[in-house]
């Protein structure tokens, strides 16, 4: 949709705005919340106080001035070429966003919908629907975060499209389209199963398409689901409409169904008029322009003679099996996943039957949601349904054979123990012999394996297969796979509330059901555990089971009943794998498990990382292990904290190998890492890693920043482990090759919680030199946070310290930020004798480079503090000296100093003298962020060649 003048406004999917087909960058999430919550009401002032309220919805201080610069981007955004004004407009108090006909799809998509809803002739309507429905690109402001006021807008939207495709729908099923219609309808109701209207016309479809058997059990689910989820009975229309199928009426006519025949389809009706309201609409309610609520199918021009499926009913007995055990009436969510098994799906090949095989961890419901699918499925299936349970991963049970499995196949077919064969092959064969003529629905459960499972297979035939297994099944190539992973928070929090018993939960703050949610990792076996549990104990409350859950070393013990719980679950997981994966998982204990790298669990099991990666991928298909990223992987929680448990009861001699060599990868990656973002730091050379070991290659500083923000955890972790394990030496020399990362990302909080660890660890080693290091580490680390009198203490400790053992390029350090320190405090007696100590030191160890920057500091201290005639003497020294030594760099940022020092106390000639002498360095210098610098000191045009032009106060020169 675009108008003349080349604009789109899309709001109906992601927010995007578009100028002759290119995009335009819209900013950052509340910039373009501020551009929809305009175009929601375009063409309307809206008052800068209610624009505050829909943005921002709790307005923190400095909502205001971002409000302006948010404004001030987009009114040069929306510039039209051609076009006098912006289309961001500012009047009376407000501000409002013009937009002509055509460009906004909000508009568009309701002047079509509303033509439909105008038209008197289905098919027209039904052509005016579609076109609506297809200005829509996905859910409505995507990609904007919203608060409450604009949240609210999403949900008119969308249940505006909502209703419009209803109509749609109603619009094909009057033209006679049920046939086409049933696989969508049957998503919608599965997605959707509280809306009524859906449900009706489900059932019309159903009905019409001789499916009369269906179209009751539809209505009785329906039916159920009201009653459990929200205590009412069915609307008028969706009883008069089971009463009228009850009697085996036509729903068209009221009468008697038609006598069985053949069958035919039902042709479109005829135009539906206004004048003729009752033959008018297909389903329960009004398109808002007068059509009936009331419930009658469209005449059709030829009337449809309804038959039952033609399929021989079977003799009763058990050879029409119904063995699918009870579905829960907690089931909860997974909407997607369901409609993936019962809605429409693809044509299997040839000869072969559909197989879906269902994947996952233990406990994430496999079971529970093919059960429920298979419930859904069992009216399509008259032939019967089967269930197995081949106790692939069942505690204490073997996993059933595929002789003894098809035995009990057969058996539930009817044949009697003395006719089944005795050979598999031979039992194989029967079965499909059984199943090839007649529709069947198969539920294979707790499967172990391929080798287990394909002899169980049906042949060619109309037939449904669902599998469960922890394992994926890749060796089933003619199976669609479905990898279930834990639910979503909110589901997984709904999951838990309709499990619990309803008078304990009114009342309990939301956050605290949240964090025993997260404490069970939305695993549905640990929520039904927990929620059983706090039923079953009254004294209990939400706060005294997020207690007994937190202590993660007894969580596992709290997600058990009997003998049964999710620790168990897992462990007879783990007792499948063969020895060297069962050894990965246990040695993978050592670390955190929200990102294991590749290398550091290749080092952990002292392997190369090709041969890691096989062990690693057998752990992820065993659904133990999780991966994230190519060469990162992650436990779920629950999961690592069993393996953690298995650990800590390994092989001591082992675990400890394990722990040193991880610590030699992180260590030697740290180090590659910092060298590359903390350059100019002086560092010792560290020792070859242990030969098994591979540290991670980085091709720049921002590869190396990204791996730290990653493994951060981990190393702190670390850092902690080697103390506590008396890997002492690796403990402190992690912890410095942090201090770039701490400082480029200002996360000192957990650089002085690293760098404490780590003096514990120096101390215990006896090392004074790495001692004054962390000492220092830990003072810069106050400094920056602020905490100027802790800041002080760490290096008068330092100073003290390297004073003793003769540390002196520590001591100038120590004295350098004492000085530092003392300067923010404003405290210049104090400061300058510390920049005064510092230079003292540099010079007595004949440090140049040292003693300039130490000279340089000096001038700065007196500067800030008015004393600018000493300052300018320490500079000019600074610079002549280092101009001798020939370190042009050097000289130019104190050319600089010097020269900014002249400004400020009004000399401009000198300043540009000075200055312009620092920029005849730049091109052996090199240090254009200097020259930058230098430029703005005296308000010079930005130019990087010769003959600059300084402008100031006196004129240009």
């Amino acid at each position: 949709m675009q108008s003349n003048h080349g604009l789109e406004f899309q709001l109906l999917g992601p927010v995007a705005v578009n100028l002759r087909g290119q995009a335009l960058p819209l900013g950052g999430p509340k910039q373009r919340a501020v551009l929809v919550a305009l175009l929601l009401r375009a063409n309307n002032v809206v008052p800068t106080s209610q624009l505050l309220q829909l943005v921002w919805s709790d307005v923190p201080n400095s909502a205001e001035s971002n409000l302006r610069t948010y404004l001030t981007r987009l009114r040069r955004l929306l510039r039209v070429p051609g076009e006098e004004q912006s289309r961001l407009l500012t009047q009376q108090g407000g501000h409002l966003v013009v937009v002509h006909d055509g460009e906004l799809d909000v508009s568009g998509f309701e002047e079509l919908a509303k033509k439909g809803e105008k038209a008197g002739d289905d098919s027209v309507a039904r052509q005016y629907f579609e076109r609506a429905l297809g200005v829509w690109r996905g859910k409505a402001l995507d990609n904007v975060p919203l608060g409450p006021p604009l949240a609210a807008e999403t949900a008119r939207l969308e249940a505006r499209r909502e209703h419009v495709h209803e109509q749609y729908l109603q619009a094909r099923l009057a033209l006679g389209e049920h046939g086409e219609l049933l696989p969508e309808l049957r998503a919608l109701v599965l997605c959707h199963p509280l809306r009524e209207r859906l449900t009706c016309m489900l059932m019309v479809a159903l009905h019409r398409s001789g499916q009369r058997a269906e179209a009751l059990n539809v209505f009785r689910q329906a039916r159920t689901r009201l009653v459990e989820e929200l205590g009412v009975e069915p609307g008028a229309e969706l009883r008069e409409l089971h009463q009228s199928l009850l009697a085996d009426e036509d729903p068209d006519t009221g009468g008697p169904r038609p006598a069985s025949g053949p069958a035919t389809k039902a042709e479109p009706s005829r135009s539906t008029t206004a004048a003729d309201p009752a033959r008018s609409g297909g389903v329960p309610g009004t398109n808002g322009h007068g059509r009936p609520h009331r419930f009658r199918l469209p005449r059709p021009a030829r009337k449809a003679v309804l038959v039952r499926p033609a399929v021989a009913l079977p003799r009763r007995g058990l050879d029409r099996p119904a063995q699918v055990p009870v579905d829960l009436t907690t089931f909860t969510g997974r909407t997607a996943e369901l409609a993936q098994l019962v809605g429409p799906q693809p044509a299997p090949a040839p000869h072969q039957s559909l197989i879906t095989a269902v994947d996952g961890m233990a406990g994430v419901g496999k079971t529970t949601l093919v059960v429920h699918a298979a419930h859904q499925l069992m009216t399509s299936y008259p032939g019967g349904h089967l269930y197995l349970d081949l106790h692939g991963f069942t505690s204490g049970v073997e996993p059933l054979t595929p002789h003894e499995a098809l035995h009990r196949m057969l058996r539930a077919l009817d044949v009697p123990a003395g006719e089944v064969p005795a050979g598999t092959e031979e039992r194989a064969s029967l079965y499909r012999s059984l199943l090839a003529s007649r529709r069947m629905l198969v539920v294979l459960d707790n499967a172990h394996d391929e080798a287990q499972v394909g002899p169980l297979l049906p042949g060619a035939g109309d037939h449904r297969t669902l599998i469960t297994s922890r394992k994926r099944l890749t060796g089933l190539p003619q199976a669609q796979s479905l990898s279930l992973e834990v639910p979503p928070l909110t589901e997984a929090i709904a999951l838990f509330m309709r499990l619990s018993t309803a008078n304990r939960l009114p009342g309990e703050p939301p956050e605290l059901i949240e964090e025993i949610v997260e404490l069970c990792g939305r695993l549905p076996l640990a929520l039904r555990i927990a929620a059983a549990r706090l039923s079953h104990r009254p004294s209990w409350n939400l706060r005294y089971l997020r207690e007994r859950l937190a202590d993660e070393r007894l969580r596992l013990g709290e997600l058990s009943t009997g003998d049964y719980g999710v620790g168990t679950a897992f462990a007879r997981s783990i007792t499948d794998l063969g020895p060297e994966d069962q050894r990965m998982l246990t040695v993978l204990g050592l670390v955190p498990g929200s990102d294991i790298e590749l290398h550091a669990a290749a080092a952990l099991a002292g392997l190369s990382v090709p041969a890691a990666d096989r062990r690693l991928e057998e752990l992820v298909d065993a659904h133990l292990l999780r991966h994230t990223a190519p060469g990162r992987y992650e436990f779920h929680k629950l999961v690592h904290t069993l393996v953690a448990e298995r650990t800590r009861t390994a092989e001591p001699s082992e675990v400890r190998g394990a722990l040193r060599r991880v610590l030699d990868y992180y260590l030697h990656t740290a180090d590659a890492a910092d060298r590359l973002i903390h350059w100019e730091r002086p560092r010792k050379e560290l020792g070859p890693p242990d030969p098994p070991v591979t540290p991670l290659p980085f091709g720049d500083a921002d590869e190396a920043l990204s791996w730290f923000d990653r493994a951060e955890p981990t190393l702190l972790h670390l850092i902690r482990t080697a103390e506590e394990n008396d890997l002492l030496t690796h403990a402190w020399q992690i912890s410095l090759r942090l201090e770039g990362y701490f400082d480029t990302r200002q996360r000192w909080a957990d650089g002085i919680a690293a760098y404490e660890v780590a003096l514990k660890a120096v101390r215990r080693l006896g090392n004074r030199f790495a001692e004054c290091e962390l000492l220092l580490g830990v003072a810069f680390g106050w400094t920056q946070l602020g905490q100027h009198r802790k800041a002080i203490a760490h290096y008068a400790s330092a100073l003290s310290l390297c004073r003793k053992i003769g540390h002196h390029c520590a001591e100038a350090f120590s004295a350098m930020g004492l000085a530092e320190v003392y300067g923010r405090q404003h405290r210049l007696d104090e400061a300058i004798r510390y920049h005064q100590s510092a230079l003292d030191v540099y010079h007595r160890v004949d440090d140049i480079h040292g003693f300039l920057v130490a000279l340089d500091y000096l001038g700065s201290a007196y500067r800030e503090h008015g004393v600018h005639t000493t300052a300018i003497e320490r500079y000019r020294q600074a610079a002549e000296d280092s101009e001798r030594a020939g370190n042009d760099p050097d000289v130019l940022r104190y050319l600089i100093h010097l020269g900014e020092t002249h400004r400020i106390l009004g000399r401009h000639d000198e300043a540009v003298e000075i200055i312009m002498r620092a920029l005849d360095l730049r091109t052996t210098a090199g240090d254009r962020r200097v020259v930058s610098y230098a430029q703005a000191v005296l308000g010079m045009p930005k130019s990087t060649t010769g003959g600059a032009e300084l402008v100031g106060p006196h004129g240009a020169r």
